[in-house]
């Protein structure tokens, strides 16, 4: 029997094309896909700002950091929204967008493999994996928020 301790529960985040494998301690809340306040800047990859709880939340595209289409909106399509790890001010929350709904998995060291190449330049992404059969990207959370400081601090 496999060690409870041992155990990583997690989850497999569908972007378009891709997925995503994040802890599901990092996960506020999955949230409906609704208009975004626009970002007034340059990059396109930080899409502008969902209200959620009573504050703004800065929306991001992974696929766009990594240089691809962020798809296209669907009935699937959700924000999924984060909690800012780094304790940045002002930044104690973000949201991903996402083609689907998150699933959950519970997973072990033998779970999680090295595998595919998806987005192995991209400059958020840690490492690719496969994991529960699935491949999937670890993202870097901690570049990832001070990337998302960095261009907050241009408003």
């Amino acid at each position: 029997m496999a060690d409870p301790a041992l155990t990583i529960n997690s989850l497999i985040v569908p972007l378009n094309g891709q997925n995503l494998l994040l802890p599901q301690s990092a996960m506020a809340e999955v949230v409906a896909r609704q208009p975004l306040r626009p970002f007034e800047g340059e990059i396109d990859w930080l899409r502008g700002f969902v209200e959620w709880r009573g504050q703004q939340v800065p929306v991001v595209s992974v696929e766009t950091i990594c240089g691809r289409s962020g798809g296209e909106v669907t009935t699937n399509s959700r924000y999924v929204v984060l909690y800012g790890v780094e304790s940045i001010p002002g930044l104690q929350f973000y949201a991903l967008e996402v083609a689907g709904i998150p699933h959950p998995v519970k997973l072990q060291s033998p779970d999680v493999i090295e595998g595919g190449v998806k987005d192995q330049d991209c400059q958020v992404v840690v490492r690719n994996v496969m994991a529960d059969g699935q491949p999937c990207v670890i993202p870097d959370l901690q570049r990832l928020e001070y990337m998302i400081k960095g261009q907050m601090e241009r408003l």
